[in-house]
């Protein structure tokens, strides 16, 4: 048998939500709707933030990996998780083990068409706020590429001095030569070769293949920032 289980969580910063708030909600819906609450799981003092810390809601999600959780009713989604992206995770794997959520302040049953609405808004918020974070980090990446800063991997063909890419003279003057193979007609594989039987090394001091040779004849790295 599937169980009805009521999660709680309390955060220091949040005592308008306290245990015993909690429990009364969650109780009294229960027995409005003739539902059979088999457990109360209890996380106290911890951030929706902590999830590493939170055993109460790990022994939640075991029982929904184990097929073993029915029902999971919270006094709000803000108990489960901090985020739209925590949130909707959750959901998504609720959603795949035939597991229903009542959250009782946004009125969210996923058993409920209605419910299921609320679930396909969350969605398409939580689609909206990704696309939104990878335009911002595009912009930060745009404008340290622009003014030559760098961003993730140094790339072949430069050093990091701070945020600046300075170039490296041993690894551009490799560049040309790689380009002048090229222009001459040889392939990448053969190009690679020549590296590696010339003992030139990536950045990691690993061999040239084929494909590192073509991405760099592809990117132009003979500008800063470029």
């Amino acid at each position: 048998m599937k169980k009805t289980i009521g999660y709680i969580r309390t955060s220091t910063d949040k005592q308008g939500n306290s245990i015993t708030l909690q429990i009364h909600k969650i109780t009294d819906y229960c027995e409005k709707n003739n539902l059979v609450l088999d457990d109360l799981i209890i996380d106290e003092g911890l951030s929706g933030k902590d999830i590493k810390n939170r055993k109460g809601f790990h022994s939640v999600l075991e029982m929904l990996e184990n097929g073993e959780l029915g029902t999971l009713i919270v006094l709000s989604l803000s108990r489960m998780g901090r985020n739209l992206k925590q949130n909707y995770e959750t959901i998504e794997k609720m959603i795949n083990k035939d597991t229903n959520l009542i959250s009782l302040k946004e009125n969210v049953d996923l058993s409920t068409p209605m419910g299921r609405f609320m679930v396909n808004i969350m969605n398409s918020l939580y689609q909206m706020e990704r696309e939104m974070i990878s335009e911002r980090v595009v912009d930060v990446l745009k404008d340290k590429k622009k003014n030559g800063k760098v961003f993730g991997v140094v790339p072949y063909g430069f050093d990091r001095d701070g945020e600046v890419l300075i170039p490296n003279t041993k690894e551009q003057k490799m560049i040309r030569k790689i380009m002048t193979l090229k222009d001459k007609g040889l392939s990448y594989q053969k190009i690679s070769d020549f590296l590696n039987r010339n003992k030139h090394t990536k950045k990691n001091g690993k061999k040239f293949n084929r494909y590192d040779v073509f991405h760099l004849v592809k990117t132009d790295r003979t500008e800063i920032g470029v």
